[in-house]
């Protein structure tokens, strides 16, 4: 009986702050511990093992340090490209690696008159053949898809495994409905496992005429939506696979590194200040010590503002209760509607004095300014810069005009 691992989406340098760094590098390193304390015989990764192509140096010396003692081991890695891992010009540290002898592209893509050629790489130990084709930017890697010979490696014999970083269409989540994907009939059958990456969701399904399809998901998650998944209860881990001619067990192994706490809330039909003040006082009651904590504000305010919502005010009070890390989303916060513009004449510079003078109640920089002044300063900046000026004479000329303008409007002058 033979093993192994399937990571996928491990986006090594994804996070800027220190905290997250951590914790998304020991989840690459206990990942590939459990790998070994579960006796895998090769590990495969199926893309964006970095977050970019040429990731901070730091990342690649730890990560370095791990393939290295995988090598020593005497366990492969095998690895496809990520979206985030692809380069053009072939500079992606994923090369540099490989060229190193720490791991081993299996994407060995010709293209001939009759379309792409794909080459198996065979396992010493286990014998397994290994193949796949790598992720473009925006799903260019679709073209290989659809031209590939798929009869030489369907007709293969032997426990065969499939490498790809793409969505395939009938497994897409609904919320991920618009996202480019790759029809299943696209991929050659017959292979004993298809190692997905790409998309952000644990996605396990027997497929019939293909075999096993597996997505393990990101073994942290390398954006906000991703920690707030995590917050939420989503595992986060990968796959240990037994095999010897065909696949005889799978198992998720989910990593546990870090605690999260989860806090949402609607502040529809309140004011600004008594959402502000309930959502201190509620915050109060939690647990955070060590946690990384998760903040969702959303809703239409009655009165005030959004940004009396404040964010370094609720930060500094979840951090003074221990927390390990912040994030606050307020992406659907808005505050009252006001009153929409009615508008009943057709001559445009009519419509345009209307406008200036029913919306400049809703904004406070512009309560004070003159109608007739507005309108000479949008003829202003409406001019277009002529034939063979330069840039900067363009813009200075309208610097120039815009602050005439603006010097006869006495009633600005405690804006400028």
């Amino acid at each position: 009986m033979y093993k192994f691992a399937h990571l996928a989406d491990c986006h090594l340098g994804a996070h800027r702050y220190t905290e997250l760094k951590r914790i998304e590098l020991e989840s690459f390193k206990e990942a590939i511990k459990e790998s070994v304390n579960s006796k895998v015989d090769f590990i495969v990764i199926s893309g964006d093992f970095f977050h970019s192509n040429i990731p901070n140096m730091e990342v690649v010396k730890e990560a370095a340090k791990v393939l290295k003692d995988l090598k020593e081991a005497e366990i492969p890695v095998y690895v496809c490209y990520g979206s985030h891992d692809y380069s053009p010009t072939r500079t992606s540290m994923i090369d540099v690696l490989e060229s190193a002898g720490l791991l081993k592209r299996v994407d060995n893509i010709r293209r001939g008159e009759e379309g792409y050629t794909l080459d198996f790489i065979k396992d010493p130990v286990t014998g397994a053949k290994l193949t796949g084709i790598s992720a473009r930017r925006m799903s260019m890697e679709i073209e290989q898809f659809k031209y590939l010979n798929k009869e030489s490696l369907e007709s293969e014999e032997g426990f065969k495994i499939f490498l790809f970083h793409s969505a395939i269409t009938e497994l897409k989540p609904a919320y991920l409905s618009e996202m480019e994907s790759i029809p299943l009939s696209l991929f050659p059958r017959g292979f004993d496992y298809y190692a997905g990456g790409h998309l952000h969701e644990r996605i396990e399904k027997y497929e019939e005429d293909y075999g096993l399809i597996v997505y393990p998901g990101p073994l942290l998650g390398s954006y906000a939506t991703d920690l707030e998944a995590n917050a939420k209860g989503k595992e986060r881990g990968f796959y240990i696979v037994e095999f010897d001619d065909t696949i005889k067990g799978v198992s998720f192994l989910p990593l546990d590194l870090v605690e999260y706490e989860y806090f949402g809330y609607d502040v529809t039909g309140k004011s600004s200040q008594e959402a502000m003040d309930d959502i201190i006082s509620e915050l109060q009651v939690y647990d955070v010590d060590g946690k990384v904590v998760m903040v969702k504000i959303w809703g239409e305010l009655s009165s005030g503002k959004t940004a009396e919502i404040d964010p370094l005010r609720i930060r500094d009070l979840l951090v003074e209760m221990g927390a390990l890390h912040v994030n606050i989303n307020r992406h659907g916060l808005r505050r009252h509607e006001r009153r929409r513009i009615r508008i009943k004449v057709e001559n445009i510079p009519q419509v345009e004095r209307t406008l200036f003078k029913e919306n400049r109640e809703n904004l406070d920089v512009l309560r004070e300014c003159d109608v007739d002044v507005a309108m000479e300063l949008l003829n202003v900046l409406r001019r277009d810069r002529e034939p063979n000026e330069r840039k900067v004479d363009y813009e200075d000329g309208l610097f120039r005009d815009a602050l005439r303008v603006l010097s006869i409007d006495k009633s600005l002058g405690g804006l400028l």
